[in-house]
């Protein structure tokens, strides 16, 4: 589950208040299973992407709902396939919260950020510099080192003016080279 929430959050670039239930669950703001939906590009090709209905965020103040569509890769880290795995194992006729644990509690802010922690630790980060923005902003600025156009990554953000800029990084490895650059040879 946890993997499948990270995975769908950076390539969503999402909000992990979009994601998980910051009070009791509610069926009309926060995500079920039928807020996802699989598609195939085209018939002949079997390359999947997905779509999620956002029905609640802060960036909605009127709930009028966003629908995120999520691309699958052939990488380790594709996201469809982490959410296809992810409802694989549980029960096909199961209506409620989309991320919940296997007794059917739904997966909570702080729980998701108590174990994205410990996961963080584990793997020898340090658990204070990350948090349930940086997928977000990781997703910002991995588009951009991309070479992403803005307006896409304002789009896939969602973002309605360019405030989206504060949320993307300049790497280290882009600062230190500035230097190289600057000189005429």
């Amino acid at each position: 589950m946890i993997w499948a929430v990270i995975s769908i959050a950076f390539f969503g670039f999402l909000q992990i208040g979009e994601i998980t239930c910051s009070g009791p669950y509610n069926s009309s703001t926060n995500l079920c299973r039928s807020d996802v939906s699989f598609h195939n590009k085209t018939r002949e090709d079997n390359k999947v992407f997905l779509q999620l209905r956002i029905k609640a965020s802060k960036t909605d103040p009127f709930r009028a709902s966003a629908t995120i569509t999520i691309g699958s890769n052939s990488g380790m880290y594709c996201p469809v396939r982490a959410l296809q795995t992810y409802l694989s194992r549980a029960p096909t006729d199961y209506a409620g919260p989309l991320f919940c644990y296997s007794n059917g509690v739904p997966l909570s802010h702080s729980q998701f950020t108590k174990e994205l922690q410990t996961l963080l630790a584990q793997g020898c980060h340090h658990p204070a510099h990350y948090g349930g923005h940086s997928f977000r902003i990781g997703a910002a600025t991995t588009a951009a080192s991309q070479g992403l156009p803005h307006w896409l990554i304002q789009t896939l953000g969602r973002w309605s003016s360019d405030c989206y800029l504060r949320y993307i990084r300049t790497p280290i490895n882009v600062l230190t080279d500035v230097s190289k650059r600057l000189i005429a040879e």
